[in-house]
Formats: C-alpha cells, structure tokens, sequence
C-alpha cells in the first residue's frame, strides 16, 4: 500500500464534515439502519476508520489538500452478522465532491473510492509504474466514462460487476485502458427453497423476489457474493453455496 509522505511543515490539512448517503431503499427494508465504518487517508498520509452507529452524526474529518483522496463508508450490521466489507460501500473523493465544508458520499463514489484504493495498493513491478499513482489519475473523466456508451450498459448499471482490483493492477502495470472495464464472468445458479426477497451486496443491484413453488435463481463469478434476506444470508460463487439462517 502506498503512504502519502507527510510531516508538520508538509501538505496543509483542513476539516470537513462528512454527508452520508441514503440507504438504498430495498436495503432499509430487509436491513434497518446501518453502523457505518468510514476509512480515509488522514493528514499524516495514513489510513484511519472511525465506525459510527444508527442514527449517529458522521464525523468530520481531517483531509490533505494538495492530493485527491478519497473516503469510504462501509454499511454493516453486526446483528446479522454482516461485517463491514460485506456490503458495498459508498464514498467519495476529495476535493471532487466537496461542497463548502462539507463532503458528500455517494454509492457511485464508493467504486471511485476502492479504484482509488487498489491502485494505490497494487505491486509496481516496473519502473513507469512508479508515476501511475491514485492522486494523478484523472478522476473526472474517468467518472464521465462510467456514465458513457463507451462502458458495457451492464456495467453502467451496476459499476460493482466490474473485476476493480484486476482493472486496477493492469493500470498500474500498463496504465488504463477503457476496455478492461467489462463484467466478470457469471454463471447463474438455481437455488430451491428459498422464498421471499433477496437482496445483493451492491447498492445498485436489483433485489430478486422467489415464490413458494419456484427457486431462487443468483447470478454467481468465481468470487464469493453475498444476498441476505430476512431469513439469512447466502455466500454464493460458482463453486456452491451456503446458507447463514438469522
């Protein structure tokens, strides 16, 4: 992981008042309201986390001006068993999405945020890798591409089908390309005797709905995934599943 430099005569730090985003409404009503566990680059360069409970005031926070960098507010419920990470989260990146002394949060912020994250912590094999940095990407028009036809429309609709860490260890090696932003790889799985809604790890994602004489029918990748329902959560890939009850 790469650490901004800094010091007490280095880059000048202000202070800003975070704004959490709603909840995605079909999250709300299987879920209720969230803890937040929110992570950020502080002034000394380093990564902090502050976890908040339902209903608490988001903190504000203490941010390096002369670098983008960005936040992460990761949605948990430790009485369902779901621990930040889990979820997909929401972010932002400094100083794109601040509005006075406040900086917003957003669901589509949350994939800028963990690019940001895994290109700063991919390996840099090669010395041109050195200068492919988070805080020199060019953050706007990356975000103009996510909304472009020059994206996959599944993935416009849903940024969290696309493999970040992959993309983001391929640009620090060789530096970016559009066309690696596509979905992963998916196999769909019928899953008998579980009814009722279901809800997916990305905020973007559409809750599945299963009657009483049908099954459940998940799109899974190699990588485990997670939907919850009101009576459990199921860890899904290709390889199989397993059932969590509440």
């Amino acid at each position: 992981m790469i650490i901004l430099a800094s010091c007490d005569n280095g880059p000048v730090r202000s202070f800003y008042n975070l704004v959490l985003p709603d909840l995605p409404a079909h999250w709300e009503e299987i879920l209720g309201e969230p803890h937040w566990r929110i992570e950020w680059v502080g002034g000394s360069g380093s990564w902090k986390a502050k976890e908040i409970f339902p209903g608490e005031k988001a903190p504000g926070i203490s941010l390096i001006q002369e670098w983008v960098t960005p936040v992460l507010a990761w949605p948990f419920w430790p009485d369902r068993n779901l621990v930040p990470g889990t979820m997909q989260p929401s972010g932002a990146l400094f100083p794109w999405d601040v509005s006075g002394r406040k900086l917003n949060l957003g669901w589509k912020g949350g994939v800028d945020a963990v690019f940001w994250k895994e290109i700063a912590a991919s390996e840099r094999v090669v010395t041109a890798s050195d200068g492919r940095l988070p805080w020199y990407f060019d953050w706007m028009r990356f975000r103009e591409l996510l909304e472009s036809d020059n994206i996959p429309e599944a993935v416009r609709q849903d940024p969290w089908l696309a493999d970040w860490r992959s993309i983001a260890q391929k640009t620090v090696q060789s530096g970016f390309d559009r066309r690696r932003i596509v979905s992963r790889s998916f196999t769909e799985l019928s899953i008998p005797g579980f009814v009722g809604r279901w809800i997916g790890s990305s905020p973007f994602a559409l809750p599945l709905e299963a009657e009483s004489d049908c099954s459940l029918y998940i799109k899974a990748s190699d990588s485990p995934d997670t939907w919850v329902s009101a009576e459990g959560i199921l860890k899904c890939s290709v390889s199989g599943y397993v059932f969590i009850p509440k």
